[in-house]
């Protein structure tokens, strides 16, 4: 087993139905240091496959600044998939299961403005406003100091959650500095995301810079979120979220 499932072992084990689960590792509800949120009974045997699945999602023997942030947040995962099935009611199978059970992976460009962040398919709704569910590339241009929409406003399918846990840019010359997340309407302070650190202090040109974001931001079912960044140079950015999405599986299909 890789360094996400050592470290959360503990987590193993029965999850009660609450109705009142109090969150304050995370940002649900701006402005809310305690999120009091509706969380699903979770088994021991839901545990060990969820917990499977994210130490395969982000293997310590592929990037181990990735797999240490998985594994850090891994508590803030549970809790946005036990929020995901307090709606959608399935199981969480992970790979073995089908149709309205549930599963967990990496989101994508494509996701954005895809049918499970935007189920109102808004046609504009999709990676930095393109045509939603139809930008397959996290790769766009920006201009200096002139914040681009990320996630355009759009309202989470009743069904799913997201978690946002940090970003990196691969690129040689990063551009974005800050990022801000607004939930159901409120925004959170802005966020230095530091990737541009590595031109100023001389880091080499092929270590990926990975932000971890002060706090995971849960962004749960019928929950509506807007991301905007902020550029400080003129250029091209790849700049990508590192964030999960849990969801039913026949929403997961493709």
């Amino acid at each position: 087993m890789g360094r996400v499932y050592q470290y959360n072992k503990g987590l193993i084990r029965t999850w009660p139905e609450d109705g009142s689960f109090v969150v304050s590792e995370a940002v649900i509800n701006p402005g809310q240091a305690n999120a009091p949120v509706a969380v699903a009974a979770f088994s021991q045997q839901e545990s060990k496959t969820l917990l499977l699945k994210l130490d395969a999602l982000c293997s310590n023997l592929n990037n181990s600044l990735i797999s240490n942030l998985v594994a850090e947040n891994a508590e803030n995962i549970f809790v946005a998939v036990r929020m995901a099935k307090s709606q959608a009611k399935g199981i969480f199978a992970g790979v073995l299961g089908a149709g309205t059970m549930l599963d967990i992976k990496w989101l994508r460009p494509k996701d954005i403005g895809g049918t499970i962040l935007n189920p109102a398919a808004t046609g504009s709704l999709g990676l930095y406003g393109g045509t939603s569910g139809g930008v397959f590339t996290w790769l766009a241009s920006t201009t200096a100091n002139s914040s681009k929409d990320l996630i355009p406003s759009q309202t989470m399918e009743q069904f799913a959650s997201v978690i946002h846990l940090g970003a990196i840019e691969p690129i040689e010359v990063p551009k974005i500095t800050d990022i801000t997340f607004t939930l159901g309407g409120q925004a959170t302070p802005a966020q230095s995301v530091g990737q541009n650190i590595k031109q100023f202090l001389g880091t080499a040109n092929n270590d990926i810079q990975v932000t971890r974001f002060e706090k995971s931001i849960i962004v749960g079912p019928l929950q509506s979120q807007y991301l905007k960044v902020m550029p400080g140079i003129t250029g091209s950015t790849k700049f990508q979220l590192l964030s999960m999405i849990c969801a039913r599986i026949q929403e997961l299909t493709a």
